[in-house]
């Protein structure tokens, strides 16, 4: 079962964000015209660094979602 509390502890902080708008949809233009940059990945360096990643990922997750909808 899902953690309520959690749910509503994360989308408050959602709500309370200060959303850099012309930097998110810079970067979202850019991957539309331009689309994914092709990169070559080195796994040592992913497993080093992949709280950083993951945690990255779910901002632009966030982001997008965000500017999706306004």
């Amino acid at each position: 079962m899902a953690n309520y509390e959690a749910l509503k502890t994360k989308l408050q902080e959602l709500v309370e964000r200060n959303w850099d708008l012309p930097t998110i949809e810079a970067r979202y233009r850019k991957m539309s015209t331009q689309g994914i940059p092709k990169r070559t990945l080195n796994r040592e360096e992913i497993l080093a660094h992949k709280q950083q990643i993951l945690d990255r990922i779910q901002l632009r997750g966030e982001e997008y979602e965000y500017l999706s909808h306004n």
